[in-house]
């Protein structure tokens, strides 16, 4: 992986260090004992096998208990490929000598499905193992197996048994800014009943994000895209390059292809849409805000979160007065200090400034700058901000 400047990340560095070290190692000992280099490289070449097979058996196991994956890391380092299978994204990288398996948010606890997972990664391994073990058995059986099978299969089986006990030690480290945990610490969170909790904090936060769109007699029912909405919606303030925002946008359009999703859920989703192209003015998604806004209000014609984004459309699509009629009542009953103030004073301020009044743009434009300080902006409001700034100027 590499770092903002090009270079890449300390732990790649090193792990890429210690490679070079082991080969320039073995191609020296290999000049007077060309016994060992076989087998250094065969237990490289099964810790490559078992770094597969131990994500391969979380996938597997998570598939039993009805897990959702969101991403599998095969390797460390600068990425080779990337590619989505369903909801999964999966990453190849340069040094295939660590991995990573990694869900959506907990939001549906069952102890036994969450154990399965979490020892999926050492089944994989035992796997391996018998695989391994049973081809060179099935080989000797026909006569057909190498004299110097063990020079392979005790390092490859050697590999699994390293890869098993790093996975159980318990511990935790920091890499670009996301905390990576072993399979043994989370093991024990689940013994303590840390996961359990989680799973309720997920749930208490998905419900709190649904409950804008009630009519106060709101019940929480977890669907099979809840805990994808979830992840895609808490991240989305961290969106920080295009492509990022274009898998954004993607996955709720899949998740809202789904036919289970709740009335608040589609809602939920179809307002993210919106306030998504809102900020980013991108051209594709554009052409798409009128026809998600109307069926957002729809559903909820009476919700002012979702008639505050209607306004916002209608003036981004230079429908000024047709805006200005919707935003104008929101503009005093919205909570102050809070995103959808911050949006009905922006969208407020461009209506005005088009239809010929500068001096009520400003003051609109000077309230919505000072709820984004409050509400500290996330990344993607300060480019919002700056578009701002240029078309409107603040009030003395």
């Amino acid at each position: 992986m590499k770092s903002a400047r090009g270079w890449l990340e300390p732990r790649t560095a090193l792990i890429f260090a210690i490679c070079v070290f082991v080969s320039t190692v073995c191609a020296i000992v290999a000049r007077h004992h060309s016994f060992w280099i076989p087998r250094v490289h065969w237990f490289l070449v099964g810790t490559v096998i078992g770094v597969a097979f131990h994500e391969l058996g979380h996938l597997t196991c998570a598939a039993i208990g009805s897990i959702p994956i969101r991403l599998i890391v095969i390797g460390s380092g600068p990425m080779i490929l990337r590619k989505r299978f369903g909801e999964t994204w999966l990453e190849l990288r340069t040094l295939p000598l660590s991995g990573g398996t990694s869900p959506f948010p907990h939001v549906n606890y069952r102890w036994y499905c969450w154990a399965l997972f979490l020892i999926g990664g050492i089944l994989g391994n035992v796997l391996a193992i018998c695989v391994v073990a049973c081809l060179v058995a099935g080989l000797a059986g026909i006569g057909a197996a190498p004299k110097e099978a063990g020079d392979f299969l005790v390092p490859i089986i050697f590999a699994q048994m390293c890869i098993i006990i790093a996975s159980i030690i318990p511990f935790s480290e920091m890499e670009s800014g996301t905390r990576h945990t072993s399979d043994g610490l989370k093991f024990l969170l689940l013994l303590r009943s840390d996961l359990p909790r989680q799973a309720a904090q997920n749930r208490a936060a998905y419900a709190k994000l649904l409950s804008a769109y009630s009519n106060g007699d709101f019940q929480l029912t977890m669907t099979s895209a809840s805990s994808r909405i979830l992840y895609h919606i808490s991240s989305s303030d961290r969106l920080t390059d295009e492509e990022a925002c274009r898998d954004f946008r993607e996955a709720l359009l899949r998740a809202l292809e789904g036919v289970d999703l709740v009335r608040e859920e589609k809602m939920l989703v179809l307002d993210a849409l919106v306030t998504d192209g809102l900020i980013s003015v991108d051209p594709a998604v554009r052409a798409h805000l009128d026809e998600w806004s109307e069926q957002a209000l729809a559903l909820g014609p009476k919700l002012p979160t979702l008639v505050g984004s209607r306004g916002a459309v209608l003036v981004e699509l230079g429908r000024y007065e047709e805006g200005k009629a919707l935003l104008a009542p929101l503009v005093a009953s919205s909570p102050a200090q809070s995103f959808d103030s911050f949006m009905s004073h922006a969208f407020l301020a461009r209506a005005e400034r088009a239809l010929g009044d500068e001096a009520v743009a400003g003051q609109f434009a000077t309230v919505a700058r000072a709820t984004a300080q409050a509400v500290q902006a996330p990344p993607r409001l300060i480019t919002m901000l700056a578009r701002l700034e240029t078309e409107i100027q603040p009030v003395n």
